[in-house]
């Protein structure tokens, strides 16, 4: 499938107030989008990108949004699509990463957080904006940002950021079945990026150990990554070639690499011992079979004589 074309329609980007999805909402408008949502936790960060998307051309709209809450989602979905059509594009980019620290030794406030924003908070934005665009007519295309992360493991150190990850690609990699033909999805799968990821803390929830002061160790780390900017054109390149993984950093092939190669070794291994299949959707193409074939006996079948 081809991919979406942004060139005078809407384009909604969660997480737009820094980073890559600032980066994301200026390309849309250098692509010509006809209005771009920038919506962000931080509204002050949400106006700011929104001034920079107008001073490109397109119109802007600022959103305050916190995509845990998946009823203010819906809310803003009504909103937006009722003033200005069903989006060409909605990139579901919010999300955050914790301390690094040990899995076992990690907290579990914070990973609970971490999960409550990349993985449901993507399945909410995709939930809200997906059902609108599936039921109209225009086509639309959901871009989620996923992580090199999402392909394998580039370090340790961050498990519960890794594992939301690894769960993005198997949500997407499921909606992909499952959207009609006018729609698709794509995962963006960035490495390092020179972002406020290390800053993710200062907005984490009272409900989850409330604000954390960043790590400058962290911050110096990322700032070195690669410009979102850069980030950015690959993620909209990738979707007009409707690609549905986009990687951005050719050096993140090692981590997919190694997973395939174990994976790969597994199965040769397993070959040796029994090669039947157990395929779930042959059992269930059978099982429906039989049950066609029961209903099928059952109204040849006469009448019984001794009914009344």
């Amino acid at each position: 499938m081809s991919g979406a074309s942004v060139a005078g329609r809407p384009v909604v980007v969660t997480g737009a107030g820094n980073g890559i999805g600032a980066a994301l909402a200026l390309e849309a408008a250098r692509r010509g989008a006809g209005t771009v949502v920038v919506a962000d936790i931080d509204a002050d960060a949400a106006d700011r990108v929104a001034a920079e998307v107008r001073a490109a051309g397109p119109s802007a709209v600022a959103a305050c949004c916190d995509v845990t809450d998946s009823d203010a989602l819906e809310r803003l979905a009504d909103e937006l699509i009722g003033a200005h059509g069903i989006p060409a594009l909605v990139c579901a980019n919010a999300g955050v990463a914790a301390a690094g620290n040990p899995l076992l030794e990690g907290s579990m406030a914070d990973a609970r957080w971490v999960m409550e924003v990349n993985f449901f908070g993507v399945l909410a934005t995709m939930a809200a904006f997906g059902r609108r665009i599936a039921a109209a007519s225009q086509p639309g295309w959901l871009l989620v940002t996923g992580s090199e992360h999402s392909l394998g493991l580039p370090h340790a150190g961050a498990g519960a950021y890794t594992a939301s990850k690894h769960a993005v690609l198997g949500l997407c990699e499921t909606l992909r079945a499952e959207l009609p033909a006018h729609m698709g999805v794509s995962v963006l799968c960035p490495g390092l990026t020179s972002s406020r990821l290390w800053a993710s803390g200062t907005q984490r929830p009272d409900a989850f150990g409330g604000p954390r002061e960043p790590h400058d160790i962290a911050k110096a780390i990322i700032e070195r990554g690669m410009p979102a900017h850069t980030v950015a054109e690959r993620a909209f390149d990738g979707v007009a070639e409707g690609q549905f993984v986009i990687p951005t950093h050719y050096n993140a092939r090692a981590y997919a690499d190694a997973r395939a190669s174990e994976v790969g070794a597994a199965f040769e291994a397993l070959s040796t011992i029994d090669t039947s299949s157990w395929d779930v959707s042959e059992a269930a193409a059978s099982v429906l079979a039989d049950l066609d074939a029961q209903a099928d006996a059952a109204l040849s079948r006469p009448d019984d004589p001794t009914d009344t």
